[in-house]
């Protein structure tokens, strides 16, 4: 295994480990949106289960892409469905960063964002250098 291939699977273990972080925060919002009002109405609620799901999904999504790019480190000619997960990853946190920041400012929830898009970047980068260097070794 080269080292390219070391620190892809480096980081899809970290990517799962923060997929099941994900996944942890969601079900701790859909837990506790029972206890959530805003201005006095229950809508706080709805809002907190619906985020708790989301989380959930996307914790689930990031996991099983983790779970891909350590298989696919292996064998670094696999890798291409890591590095397309990677990028939609990628793309879909850092519009949610800027949908977010022009709403209503940079806020803490924002940093969590900015993490997701930096790993799975910095996975994506890394599965072409090794998918690369495994086709070269090759020739």
């Amino acid at each position: 295994m080269s080292a390219l291939s070391k620190i892809v699977k480096i980081i899809a273990i970290a990517m799962m480990l923060l997929g099941l972080l994900s996944i942890g925060m969601g079900i701790y919002m859909f837990v506790a949106g029972a206890n959530v009002e805003v201005d006095g109405a229950a809508a706080g609620q709805a809002v907190a289960n619906a985020g708790g799901i989301i989380m959930c999904v996307f914790g689930l999504f990031y996991l099983i892409s983790g779970f891909i790019g350590a298989r696919g480190a292996n064998n670094p000619s696999k890798l291409t469905p890591f590095i397309a997960i990677c990028f939609i990853i990628a793309a879909l946190n850092a519009l949610e960063t800027g949908l977010s920041i022009s709403g209503n400012g940079f806020e803490p929830t924002v940093a969590y964002n900015i993490i997701y898009v930096v790993v799975a970047l910095v996975g994506a980068i890394c599965a072409i250098r090794a998918k690369k260097d495994a086709a070269d070794r090759l020739l």
